[in-house]
């Protein structure tokens, strides 16, 4: 299921909740960052396991679109 056409439909919807996607899409952005910085070892891949959650990882993949940072991961 493609999240990301449904995320872009509701941010269309009102001008407050493109805002929020934005927000949360550069924090998604920012923590898969930090998480790709910090070695395993010491955090524990915590970005890679929010991901991995089979609903929340798709949406949270979806919201990096919005983010004003324009970040690709490398691979997943």
């Amino acid at each position: 299921m493609d999240y990301a056409t449904i995320l872009t439909y509701l941010a269309g919807l009102t001008p407050w909740l493109n805002y929020a996607f934005i927000i949360l899409g550069a924090l998604v952005v920012i923590g898969t960052a930090i998480d790709a910085t910090i070695s395993d070892d010491k955090d524990g891949g915590f970005m890679k396991k929010l991901l991995a959650i089979p609903i929340l990882g798709i949406v949270l993949e979806a919201l990096t679109k919005f983010s004003p940072f324009n970040f690709t991961p490398k691979s997943k």
